[in-house]
């Protein structure tokens, strides 16, 4: 009798510590969720790309493009034919998706994909082509639990595929000709598709290795051209490309009304394109104050054309359910 005493009174003890542990635990879990729900909804109005009023330093290319929700959106690319960007799908094991997509007018497009497993974080995206043939390049060979990247890789866009590490070429860089293998990086490509470029960080600096490009998809990584070292910069760096001698950069938050409902631990930095004249050893800066009226408005990506046209894309709506929006720099 004594026995079954004790044993109810340890099932009522533990039943108790199960609901003193429910009642401390799923209240924070609901402000929590409360808290990111309000985050949303307080900024979000229409997924829309509102119009650039006149003296914007921005004009609209591409309005709102719909991608795969719950994918965060990091940079993008194009050629002649398509628009491709790249999304981070598991950040905690660097899985990534390349969405490829065709616009056909008033607002229409069409759309597909591929997935990359252990590529990285998505930094920068972007191709080259030689003989009618476009490659995409980014970052790739990860290790497990990491989005640190050990290499670039590029590969021609197969609709459906899966990679896993790495595409069909691949390259590990040294940090200039006969330095220690680096991380972190990723490339970029010039326009005409004869240079490549190569960022990587390492005592809070920046590196740029240029390399010279043959064939789309062909490069020594042990003999850069030039190196350039300029300090790491202060805001969230969001890519970069190379136009001649000069080498192009974006960085930025999402909008101040974001961070304060989502993430106040986070200061807001404006967007800013840096410019870095290899020849001249100069660096300029310049504020983006265009698509204000967007929400979210967080910069992923930076392309410089012909004639040294500049594009950038800005992400909007929500953070899981993300849109991309291209401009031209004015």
């Amino acid at each position: 009798m004594i026995r079954e005493k004790n044993e109810l009174l340890l099932v009522r003890l533990v039943l108790g510590t199960i609901l003193l542990l429910t009642l401390l635990i799923v209240p924070k879990f609901s402000v929590l969720a409360k808290i990111d729900e309000e985050a949303v909804d307080k900024f979000v109005k229409k997924d829309i790309t509102p119009e650039e009023p006149a003296g914007s330093d921005l004009a609209v290319v591409q309005g709102v493009t719909k991608l795969d929700s719950k994918r965060w959106i990091q940079s993008f690319a194009m050629d002649s034919r398509y628009y491709y960007f790249i999304q981070m799908t598991n950040p905690y094991k660097g899985h990534l998706r390349i969405t490829r997509v065709k616009y056909t007018g008033l607002g229409k497009y069409l759309k597909d994909h591929m997935d990359l497993k252990y590529f990285g974080h998505g930094t920068n995206l972007d191709c080259s082509v030689y003989n009618g043939r476009t490659y995409l390049w980014t970052g790739c060979n990860t290790r497990s639990g990491s989005t640190k990247t050990r290499a670039i890789s590029c590969f021609p866009y197969r609709k459906g595929a899966v990679l896993y590490h790495r595409g069909a070429k691949y390259y590990k860089i040294p940090k200039g000709k006969n330095g220690a293998y680096v991380q972190n990086v990723y490339p970029a490509v010039n326009q005409n598709s004869t240079r490549l470029v190569v960022r990587f960080t390492q005592n809070k600096k920046q590196y740029f290795q240029i390399y010279s490009l043959k064939k789309g998809n062909i490069i020594n990584p042990k003999k850069p051209l030039r190196q350039v070292k300029v300090s790491k910069t202060a805001g969230d760096f969001q890519g970069f490309d190379l136009y001649g001698n000069k080498l192009y950069t974006i960085e930025g938050s999402p909008t101040k009304v974001f961070l304060k409902a989502y993430d106040k631990s986070r200061k807001f930095q404006p967007t800013i394109i840096r410019t870095i004249n290899m020849a001249k050893k100069t660096q300029t800066k310049r504020v983006i104050r265009g698509a204000a009226k967007l929400p979210f408005r967080e910069p992923e990506g930076i392309k410089v054309l012909k004639k040294g046209r500049i594009h950038i894309m800005f992400v909007s709506f929500r953070l899981t359910d993300q849109s991309c929006n291209i401009y031209k720099v004015r």
